[in-house]
């Protein structure tokens, strides 16, 4: 993954962004190397990434309220394949899906006055999109 590749992001029923997410270009890549000129990805660079407050809704509470987004990457994206001058550094690798949690900062709530919990999560993905202009080995 590099520098500028995108992330889209999906809630599992009941929750959804409200509205639609457009996909997200990655945070600064902090590996040390480039791969097409953009600055490849450690797996730190994307599970620290500041991700502004976005809307969501869910089901039972479809007024729009507000969550931090936080991403996870999984173990099958990672590899520990690039050589840097540094040594072996692990870096994202794969277009996802990569693991995402929505924490309620500002609840959603219902017209009939119910409201959501603050600090609920709700599981979703991400799944990155690398446009490369020629394929990227390793070995």
């Amino acid at each position: 993954m590099r520098q500028g590749d995108t992330a889209t992001f999906v809630l599992d029923l009941p929750a959804e962004f409200t509205p639609t997410l457009s996909p997200i270009p990655l945070p600064l890549g902090t590996a040390g190397f480039r791969i097409e000129g953009r600055f490849a990805c450690l797996p730190d660079d994307i599970e620290s990434w500041n991700i502004p407050l976005v809307g969501y809704s869910t089901v039972a509470f479809p007024n729009a309220g507000t969550g931090r987004v936080e991403l996870k990457v999984p173990p099958r994206n990672r590899a520990e394949y690039a050589r840097t001058s540094r040594g072996t550094t692990e870096v994202v690798v794969d277009g996802g899906p990569l693991d995402l949690v929505l924490t309620v900062v500002g609840p959603a709530s219902h017209s009939a006055g119910p409201r959501d919990t603050p600090g609920a999560r709700y599981q979703g993905t991400a799944t990155l999109t690398c446009p490369r202009v020629r394929p990227v080995t390793a070995g």
